[in-house]
């Protein structure tokens, strides 16, 4: 960070911080994770994120999200670039390697991994379909429960998940619809499936066809639907 003009220090063993009138702000976090003959490392750095929807993200509404898991250390947050306007992802990228041969004390030409450049090692391919996964990224999610509720002219929704690995095990419907036949046969229809919004699209659609007369309040619900649980 010094070669990029940013006087940042580490708070604790996850985060980097800068200071200015207001005190510390983080521009980088990291997590870790030990098993018994590996180690993960996940780092990140704020270059020029849109802060007004991260903040959406770290801070969404308590009655409609209740994470089972470890709550997360929410921070004020700070771009790189608001502290260096020049800064960006190709000049960050290459301070991180001159930095990585400065400690090292050795060059090597970089190695650059992409989707269409995979290394040609044993099992890289297999390993990397697999991180790329739904099962992987999404599955081992902590148990967590979504509420949703939304009014339209037809009736009230209010909506009762219960998530575990990314998939719905409990799912409740309240509606003060004159026809609650086809919210009922959808959520049933939810229960087992993976928390995703492919499953949402799928599952409506199904009911519209068994219940035509409805397909226009049930494709007003897949447009609200879909998009709150993106």
């Amino acid at each position: 960070m010094k070669t990029l003009h940013v006087k940042g220090k580490s708070t604790g063993r996850n985060d980097l911080v800068i200071e200015d009138s207001e005190g510390e702000r983080k521009f980088s976090g990291s997590a870790y994770r030990e098993t018994m003959d590996r180690g993960f490392h996940h780092g990140t750095l704020l270059l020029n994120a849109d802060l007004g929807r991260l903040a959406n993200y770290l801070h969404p509404d308590p009655k409609k999200l209740q994470a089972k898991g470890i709550k997360s250390v929410r921070s004020r947050v700070a771009n790189l670039n608001e502290i260096n306007p020049d800064i960006n992802h190709d000049n960050v990228c290459s301070a991180i390697i001159n930095a990585f041969f400065q400690h090292y004390g050795e060059t090597v030409e970089p190695e650059y991994i992409s989707p269409n450049s995979l290394p040609d090692l044993p099992d890289f391919t297999q390993k990397f379909e697999h991180q790329s996964s739904w099962q992987w990224n999404f599955g081992n999610t902590p148990e967590f429960m979504h509420t949703l509720s939304e009014r339209f002219t037809w009736g009230g929704v209010e909506l009762h998940l219960d998530i575990k690995k990314a998939h719905i095990i409990k799912a409740k419907i309240f509606t003060d619809s004159l026809n609650p036949d086809p919210l009922e046969m959808l959520t049933e229809a939810l229960i087992d499936q993976p928390y995703k919004i492919s499953t949402f699209n799928k599952i409506i659609n199904e009911t519209a066809e068994a219940f035509p007369k409805n397909a226009k309040e049930l494709a007003e619900l897949q447009v609200w639907l879909t998009t709150a649980v993106a």
